[in-house]
């Protein structure tokens, strides 16, 4: 049995944190070890907790995120561990950086984009021996423009439910219509030739293809706010078919 990922989270909007660890606690590799409306109330129970990271409100009464994250790295408080400092907008941004924090999200992070985070946090101090058996890369599923909407949508929701039933989880999606669609994915490594098999036969596309990174052309905010390299080890592009195609080819299998 694999260590869980221990986090502390400490908000002073109790929506908020009960929203965090409802999260957190779907996933397999995390354990939510407490849940506090401040610094005040938290800090002190940190040595029995042991947390691994703490997610913290960057706005908070009393003392804020911003400087207890300080403290905890720089004032000699005795604490081994991480902090993610979490926030509604970009402005804290440089302060979070500047006191320590390893990472900085902002509140509407999904579920996917949250967990990859802790565990790139986590991961980042970790030997390889540490790391093993949770260890995931990034790949980014590239859909060329133009297509249909109705059929990308029906494409993307199939997609969900392959990966939600094997091997992986869409972390974040962007798009333009002219630029076309980028859906980033968590991936086991060792799980690629199944993930390329599986598109290939899914009844919406028409090519796919494994690709070598090229620059990207979308500024994707998780990638843009969290201080570690999430960058997508492979690029996958895609080829939907027109959907008149599809349909025709749909209604004769069905016949």
């Amino acid at each position: 049995m694999k260590k869980a990922i221990r986090i502390l989270l400490v908000d002073d909007h109790e929506l908020v944190r009960h929203g965090l660890r409802h999260m957190l606690e779907l996933e397999e590799d995390i354990e939510v070890v407490g849940d506090y409306s401040g610094v005040e109330e938290a800090f002190p129970e940190m040595a029995r907790l042991s947390p691994d990271i703490i997610l913290m409100d960057a706005e908070m009464p009393g003392v804020n995120g911003i400087d207890a994250t300080r403290s905890l790295k720089r004032n000699g408080l005795n604490y081994d561990g991480d902090v993610i400092v979490l926030a509604e907008s970009v402005d804290y941004r440089a302060e979070a950086v500047e006191a320590g924090a390893a990472s900085y999200l902002l509140k509407d992070i999904t579920r996917a984009e949250l967990a990859q985070a802790v565990r790139e946090v986590y991961w980042s101090k970790q030997s390889p021996e540490g790391r093993e058996g949770f260890v995931k890369e990034a790949v980014d599923l590239v859909i060329s423009p133009p297509a249909n909407a109705a059929w990308l949508l029906r494409f993307m929701c199939q997609l969900e439910k392959r990966l939600h039933d094997n091997y992986a989880s869409i972390m974040h999606t962007v798009g333009s219509w002219h630029l076309g669609t980028i859906i980033t994915i968590s991936l086991k490594p060792t799980a690629l030739s199944g993930l390329l098999y599986q598109l290939g036969n899914m009844p919406e596309v028409q090519k796919v293809e494994e690709k070598g990174l090229a620059k990207d052309v979308f500024s994707k905010k998780f990638r843009i706010l969290s201080r570690l390299s999430n960058r997508p080890s492979k690029r996958i592009s895609i080829t939907l078919k027109e959907t008149s195609t599809a349909r025709q080819e749909s209604a004769t299998v069905s016949n």
